[in-house]
């Protein structure tokens, strides 16, 4: 039976979708969460964070296990978790049981997302799988958009339970659509074989330090806490890779980064996703209290970014198949560096009409360069490690994310209560220095952005080095 590729997409869409609707539609509960439970913001964000480390850190394991027993199986295991963990967080009694569900939550979250993109790309034919992961990438974007109009609207006119009951329709669909769609999985022969050693150490490894950088925020980066969790992290990740060298079934297979094409794309993923807080978490608190905007206005402004890179996706997907994923990989990383660049003019005087065309040449650029980096990577390996590609994809990308908040964070609030101090000394009063000093903490941290950023034009252009090399040699 032919696959149908389309049927495929729109399954793997639907529940990408809903994941990623996760985090925004629960975030703009918090307030309500804290009155409700009667607790603090720091027990609440346990909401999300507890959501990141589970589902990051157990992302590389999943993914391997859906290339040795069949990533439908997994797939479909994932829509029930997560479909589970939707009920059971709308029950639950006390902030104690909601985090705890929605850690079951993300464990259903990481066994879907890990085989998405392995899934589609098995789907489409070698010549189409960028238009294939373009167009997956709408659902992401959507995902974005949607979450905070629609918890908002749930907030207002029922409760916070609705946030999560009301997607439990969703998760019932997908699993219907993947075992209609969904083609059956093919057992592999011999016995099954798993590293479990490996499996332990990633697992601990990612979690530690994805815990240890989100306490950077809180505690400082020179903790002695930070460090501990953090260095042991890294410590057990460097154990993990000199580990799987010399494992007969390692959870990701080391001549995979000996791929010059398929280690600098994921590399150049990483980094795109360290460089993006500098808009995800500053720029709310730029326009809201530099600016003085409303809540809905920042979100509709900053929806731009969303829609744009919605647009530009199976665009880029289509394209990249046609002429080839580097460049385009590198003209949306440098679509972004300009964006950053443009943003380094944005101060209290800056109005919505030359701030709105910056944030689009951000989603041109974040929606241009995503498919073409994954098409990149998913084409760099063989059918049977497609699952620890998307993986890793996934990996990378939630590593990325809390590395670069917790960094971007740490040095906003500690430049910008510097620039504030000095602005009170110099005579000005302390509600205007308050919100003076935004623009010129958040003009520091997107330096930072722009020089990540840069790495990333040259890291996109690397398979076009190696293969003039190969053309060279032969």
């Amino acid at each position: 039976m032919i696959q149908n590729k389309w049927k495929v997409l729109i399954t793997v869409a639907v529940t990408t979708m809903t994941a990623t609707m996760d985090a925004s539609i629960t975030n703009i509960a918090f307030p309500v969460l804290t009155r409700v439970f009667e607790t603090e913001v720091s027990v609440v964000m346990w909401v999300t964070v507890a959501f990141v480390l589970v589902s990051t850190s157990s992302m590389l394991i999943i993914g391997k296990i859906g290339d040795m027993i069949g990533r439908k199986r997994i797939f479909l295991a994932g829509i029930v978790v997560f479909t589970l963990g939707l009920s059971a967080c709308a029950l639950a009694g006390s902030i104690g049981q909601l985090i705890f569900f929605r850690a079951l939550q993300a464990v259903g979250a990481a066994m879907t997302i890990s085989c998405g993109a392995a899934i589609v790309t098995e789907a489409f034919p070698p010549h189409e799988v960028g238009k294939g992961l373009g167009s997956m990438g709408v659902s992401v974007s959507l995902g974005f958009i949607a979450g905070p109009i629609v918890g908002g609207l749930l907030l207002d006119i029922l409760d916070w339970r609705s946030i999560f009951y009301v997607r439990v329709p969703l998760g019932v669909a997908a699993f219907v659509m993947a075992i209609l769609f969904l083609d059956t999985d093919q057992p592999k022969p011999g016995k099954i074989r798993l590293d479990l050693l490996g499996a332990l150490i990633s697992s601990a490894g990612l979690f530690l330090l994805v815990f240890g950088v989100s306490q950077m925020r809180e505690y400082g980066p020179a903790s002695l806490r930070v460090f501990l969790l953090a260095g042991l992290g890294l410590s057990l990740i460097v154990v993990f890779v000199c580990f799987e060298g010399r494992a007969q079934n390692p959870i990701v297979n080391p001549a995979l980064f000996k791929d010059k094409i398929f280690s600098s794309a994921m590399g150049g993923l990483f980094l795109h996703f360290v460089a993006a807080p500098s808009y995800m978490l500053i720029i709310p608190f730029y326009l809201m209290v530099g600016l003085g905007m409303r809540a809905s206005e920042a979100g509709m402004l900053m929806a731009a970014t969303s829609v744009t890179t919605m647009v530009f996706g199976p665009v880029s997907g289509w394209l990249s198949d046609r002429f080839g994923p580097p460049w385009f990989a590198a003209i949306g990383a440098a679509a972004a560096t300009l964006s950053f660049m443009l943003m380094l003019g944005f101060d209290l005087q800056s109005s919505p009409i030359t701030i709105a065309p910056v944030f689009v040449l951000l989603g041109v650029g974040a929606g241009t360069f995503q498919p073409a980096n994954n098409s990149i990577i998913m084409s760099a390996v063989d059918r049977e490690h497609l699952g620890t590609a998307s993986a890793l994809i996934a990996t990378h990308r939630q590593v990325g994310i809390a590395l670069g908040m917790a960094v971007t964070g740490t040095f906003f609030s500690s430049w910008k209560d510097r620039y504030e101090a000095g602005l009170v000394l110099e005579g000005f009063d302390r509600t205007y220095a308050a919100e003076a000093a935004i623009p010129l903490a958040f003009h520091d941290v997107v330096m930072i952005s722009i020089m990540i950023n840069l790495a990333v034009v040259l890291l996109s252009l690397v398979p076009l080095w190696t293969k003039g090399e190969k053309q060279e040699q032969g």
